[in-house]
């Protein structure tokens, strides 16, 4: 099999996909960003922070939801155990917020191999529901040993203002912490998408069965896709935390916060390396206007907006918002007169002439 046919892995496959002159103008969109806390209102910002962070949990996601086919609804796990590590390390042992998150990562890793094993060995519905379980395990935990993670009653996180901490005054620091995790996690997703373990969990999505036949060992495959998606959903449980300040084993060890993770991802497209960051950019700010600018007592129309736009999809765009722009374009591109393709009159036309 020549390598054509088989694709370029790695970071060969990477600038192959850079050529493409579609990734030109995200490009250009991710640097004009840059100075966005300057020029616009607080919440904006906030809302932007918001979004980076969400975004880079439904990025996380979109590798072993999108990529592997394992519809995991416990990521937030991850997040939670990121937020509390960092925040008991802080406020417990006046530890770095950076060591923290360190030991957030290293638990959050020791969580998906141990969760992941056994729960790989189960398929569709079932493995959805086991990791259903083990985030509300850990929300019982939380709740139980309040001692530590200060219970119901949560947990505040403050700190002297640094870098250190990575506790700040305003919001600006927040916005770089969070855009550069987010392009980060962006970029481990094309990495993993073009690389031989990208092509893996495709292949164990498309037909786990042959995927084994052909000799790729499938629950290798899958844990270190959710040890990649633990990862970058740790660290950003780290920066949500001491940018909050305030955690509730509700608001983090959350099924709902599960759920926004892959909802972000079908809606924008699941599978595809644009799907989780075009979704993420619908939902975050519908919800943040239902909560914020309507009032907490309206907080609930932003999981009756999720079911609308659920809906719609499911009926207009089953494929994600991502496929169905990109299916317009080509048709407004084939559509578009294309006069450099003019053919050159032929010899005997000249000489008609």
């Amino acid at each position: 099999m020549s390598t054509d046919s088989r694709g370029r892995f790695g970071f060969e496959g990477v600038l192959d996909a850079l050529g493409h002159p579609r990734v030109y103008l995200p490009l250009l969109l991710a640097v004009g960003l840059l100075p966005l806390p300057r020029f616009v209102p607080s919440f904006y910002v906030h809302i932007s922070i918001l979004v980076f962070l969400i975004g880079s949990c439904a990025v996380a996601w979109n590798i072993i939801g999108g990529f592997g086919g394992q519809f995991s609804l416990g990521n937030a796990m991850f997040l939670g155990i990121g937020a509390y590590a960092t925040s008991i390390l802080i406020m417990t042992h006046g530890m770095s917020a950076w060591v923290g998150m360190g030991v957030g990562i290293l638990l959050a890793v020791l969580a998906a191999i141990v969760v992941g094993y056994p729960s790989f060995l189960l398929t569709g519905h079932y493995f959805a529901l086991a990791t259903i379980a083990v985030v509300e395990g850990l929300w019982y935990l939380a709740i139980h040993f309040s001692d530590l993670t200060g219970g119901s009653a949560g947990l505040s996180v403050y700190g002297d203002p640094g870098w250190t901490t990575l506790i700040f005054p305003n919001r600006a620091p927040y916005f770089y912490l969070a855009y550069a995790l987010f392009l980060g996690s962006i970029a481990v997703s094309i990495y993993i998408r073009y690389s031989r373990l990208g092509y893996y969990l495709l292949a164990i999505r498309e037909n786990q069965q042959a995927a084994e036949s052909i000799g790729i060992n499938t629950t290798r495959s899958k844990i270190y896709g959710f040890i990649i998606s633990a990862v970058i959903t740790s660290i950003a449980g780290s920066l949500y935390a001491v940018y909050i300040q305030f955690l509730s084993p509700g608001a983090t060890f959350s099924l709902d916060l599960s759920i926004q993770f892959a909802l972000a991802t079908l809606i924008g497209g699941i599978g595809t390396i644009a799907g989780p960051i075009v979704g993420t950019l619908l939902l975050i700010p519908l919800e943040e206007y239902a909560t914020t600018v309507l009032g907490g007592q309206y907080g609930a129309l932003s999981y009756i907006g999720y079911g609308v736009v659920l809906i719609l999809f499911i009926i207009y765009a089953p494929e994600g918002l991502v496929e169905r722009l990109r299916f317009v374009g080509d048709r407004i591109e084939s559509a578009a007169p294309n006069f450099s393709s003019r053919s050159e009159p032929t010899a005997r036309e000249e000489t008609d002439d």
